[in-house]
């Protein structure tokens, strides 16, 4: 076979990245109702669960670099949804969700479930839920290297 024939039909990279903008659009298009996009949304999610996180911690969480997370925070910061303070030490800067945040995060669940449901009816829930189980073993493995 030759290389380009192989490089199209086996090419993990491209089917994933095809997969990624597939579903990124999805969930871009129902969070805009509430002016957030899935990676902001994502950053609301993992601030809350850590419920108080540092970039380091942040970058950690979502596997993101601390270029990217700063970028993405801008936005938030400004529109009030995180607030960035001091710790105790004063060399770490804490971020923590706004009451406004929560609000805005309640609002975009109910486009989040949306997105989750069109997917599921799109390709069918028993595929959704292996593709999901597929990925959270995926994740595993590489978090470990």
């Amino acid at each position: 076979m030759e290389a380009q024939y192989d490089v199209a039909k086996n090419c993990l990279f491209s089917k994933t990245r095809t997969v990624s903008r597939y579903i990124t659009n999805l969930y871009t298009d129902g969070l805009k109702e509430v002016g957030l996009t899935p990676v902001q949304y994502s950053m609301l999610t993992a601030i809350q669960v850590l419920e108080e996180a540092n970039i380091n911690g942040l970058a950690s969480a979502l596997k993101m670099d601390r270029t990217t997370i700063n970028r993405n925070l801008k936005p938030l910061v400004r529109d009030g949804l995180v607030f960035i303070n001091e710790s105790i030490d004063r060399r770490e800067r804490l971020i923590s969700i706004t009451k406004e945040g929560i609000e805005l995060y309640q609002k975009g669940y109910a486009s989040w479930q949306k997105a989750q449901s069109d997917f599921k009816d799109i390709l069918g829930e028993e595929k959704r839920d292996e593709m999901t189980k597929l990925l959270d073993e995926v994740i595993a493995v590489i978090g470990k290297k």
